[in-house]
């Protein structure tokens, strides 16, 4: 039997995932000499997102999707109110500045109910359920603008940003078929991260999945099925570098891996970082290590 405590853990996380407290927004690229300009851009369905464009020369452009609760540039992780994520500051900058140096521009945005974006209609986070609109909208904002336009695009899209860039994949193939290439970080199997929130609390994890659901049916309106990534694998055809914590308290190896052996090009990589169970580290590797995605990118759009 369900007792009040498990209850109101699971009414906390379910209420947590799908209203994401808005992070701030502590740096600006200014702050590591990068040149940039605030942009505006409609989501497909008409969400205004809020982004900027950091300019380099040359004719190629990383688009950003970001993981949540963060925003483009990135998460107050050693901020008192927000240090349950390791502790540990999460900044996007040092990874734009090294990305730039190596001559790619970069568009980078805040996916709607956070940052500076706006709200969704039902203003609730779908962990990429509606939010693939949001990369839809980068999409065709990038190729039409006239700073822009005609750039070979790659991506760099993380957790909600992934799950996002996953299921516009799934629905639109043919918007995808001159990306160059990708790096997919830490895609999140929704009912494994129940599971795994609820081992770490010490809830049988039956009676968490069983308590958990209609819980988030009420408030949402989707189910675990809805947060299934494995069905839109099928719908990624471009070179994938994967990056994930081996270790993650959110998610499972077995998960990952799978995903990646899903994936059906032949020109796909994985980086399984060590030594952590902090989920943040992954968003932190390659503002600490760019070496491999610049890399990444070089083979792909050079």
């Amino acid at each position: 039997m369900e007792t009040m405590q498990t209850t109101e853990f699971l009414n906390s996380l379910a209420y947590n995932l799908a209203r994401p407290v808005r992070t701030p927004i502590l740096r600006k690229p200014d702050e590591y000499g990068l040149k940039y300009e605030e942009v505006t851009f409609p989501a497909l369905d008409g969400v205004k997102l809020d982004g900027w464009f950091i300019p380099a020369d040359s004719n190629k452009l990383i688009i950003h999707n970001h993981f949540s609760p963060a925003n483009r540039y990135g998460f107050p992780g050693h901020m008192k109110n927000f240090e349950a994520s390791g502790g540990f500051e999460v900044n996007f900058l040092p990874k734009y500045k090294a990305l730039h140096d190596a001559g790619y521009n970069i568009l980078t945005y805040d996916i709607r109910n956070h940052g500076t974006s706006e709200n969704s209609s039902n203003k609730i986070c779908g962990v990429g359920y509606w939010e693939w609109q949001d990369v839809m909208g980068s999409l065709e904002f990038a190729r039409s603008w006239e700073k822009t336009a005609g750039m070979d695009i790659g991506l760099q899209s993380m957790c909600m940003g992934a799950n996002s860039t996953l299921r516009a994949m799934e629905k639109y193939p043919e918007e995808f078929e001159d990306i160059k290439c990708w790096i997919l970080i830490q895609p999140l199997h929704g009912q494994t991260c129940i599971e795994r929130s609820c081992e770490a609390m010490g809830i049988d994890i039956q009676e968490g999945i069983k308590g958990f659901a209609p819980i988030n049916k009420e408030l949402t309106g989707l189910t675990f099925e809805d947060h299934n990534m494995r069905p839109l694998i099928k719908g990624v055809k471009i070179p994938t570098l994967v990056l994930q914590v081996r270790n993650d308290m959110v998610s499972r190896e077995s998960d990952i891996q799978e995903i990646y052996d899903m994936l059906e090009m032949e020109d796909k990589d994985i980086i399984w970082i060590e030594d952590t169970p902090w989920r943040f580290h992954g968003y932190t590797y390659f503002s600490e290590h760019p070496e491999e995605m610049i890399q990444w990118y070089d083979a792909h759009m050079s």
